[in-house]
């Protein structure tokens, strides 16, 4: 960690123990919440409270902690200080979620001005002319509307986005998490779609699109709306026909781009990302890697430091020099 670093691990320390704090505050409200429902339930009911004693000595002392749990409740408490002790502490527990909220926006703030800080360091090394934003936003682009596998854009998202030069290839990366797949209305608010979204514009001559969809991906393409405006491209490459279910609206040329060599390449990366989908178009190979790198809160609780940004840039842009190395070979 360097001196530079040093105020953003501090804001992140400060606001972790806060939010501890406040989960702590939450738990104990809850707690004692709960707690005065059941003694004004106990002050509603037809029984005494020497009654209520009663029923509790007689629980057998081989279930002592069922005992203990009915001490935990009863009380002679009234009715009015239930009450009263039920709005103090459900007030302690929404003060908590109040204060915990906003400290959870600011922590992902301080992590993504870190990267957006530090991040360029370990880029510049690697990419040239290029441009980093770590922020999370509706996409400015969206491949997968234009090529008509996503019905609406509303629910696109994009993170951690580059752009830079790469072996004299324009390259870009970035995460992606969307829904509304299947049809011109949302079909849950459950993601349909979310990975690594790569492009590697290598100046194909093929016009057209061409869609290499994983037969075990949890990203799904294949549906009606997009069967009706494309043809199924059966491959005479066993091995790609068994892993990939394609789609084109250009055969010709989509035969043409799916050489023997090419089909080896797609499938020599499939031990190292086994959930991919590849798309060819205008131009360009685009990959579409299913992956999880949306909302590592476990990442937060590591000390900022290069090492770390390190092994962030090698898991987010890491297949982005895989790919490209290997259509360049």
């Amino acid at each position: 960690m360097t001196k530079r670093m040093v105020l953003y691990e501090a804001a992140k320390i400060l606001l972790l123990f806060v939010e501890l704090v406040c989960v702590v505050v939450i738990c104990f409200g809850v707690f004692l919440f709960i707690r005065f429902v059941t003694r004004l339930g106990f002050a509603m009911s037809p029984f005494t409270y020497d009654q209520m004693m009663n029923v509790a000595d007689s629980v057998p002392d081989k279930l002592s902690i069922v005992r203990r749990i009915m001490l935990l409740f009863i009380s002679r408490t009234t009715k009015e200080e239930a009450i009263a002790g039920m709005l103090r502490y459900g007030g302690l527990a929404l003060a908590g979620v109040v204060v915990l909220m906003p400290c959870r926006l600011l922590l992902r703030s301080v992590e993504r001005s870190f990267k957006q800080r530090f991040m360029p360091d370990v880029l510049e090394k690697t990419f040239s002319d290029f441009t980093y934003d770590a922020k999370r936003r509706a996409a400015r682009e969206e491949p997968l509307v234009d090529m008509g596998l996503l019905s609406r854009a509303e629910r696109y998202y994009t993170a951690n986005s580059l752009e830079g030069l790469y072996r004299d290839c324009w390259v870009a990366s970035q995460e992606i998490a969307c829904g509304g797949v299947y049809s011109d209305h949302y079909a849950s608010h459950r993601v349909k779609v979310r990975g690594q979204w790569l492009t590697i514009r290598l100046n194909f001559d093929f016009q057209g699109t061409l869609i290499l969809e994983g037969r075990n991906t949890k990203n799904r393409f294949s549906h009606r709306a997009l069967a009706g405006r494309m043809a199924e491209l059966v491959v005479d490459h066993p091995e790609l026909a068994a892993q990939f279910v394609c789609y084109t609206d250009n055969v010709e040329d989509a035969r043409a781009l799916l050489t023997v060599e090419m089909a080896d390449k797609l499938l020599s990366m499939l031990d190292r990302y086994p959930d991919l989908c590849v798309f060819f178009r205008q131009g360009s190979m685009h990959v579409l890697i299913r992956r999880r790198s949306f909302n590592r809160r476990w990442e937060l609780a590591c000390p900022f430091c290069y090492p770390q940004l390190r092994r962030e840039a090698a898991r987010l842009y890491g297949p982005l020099l895989d790919f490209t190395d290997l259509l360049l070979e």
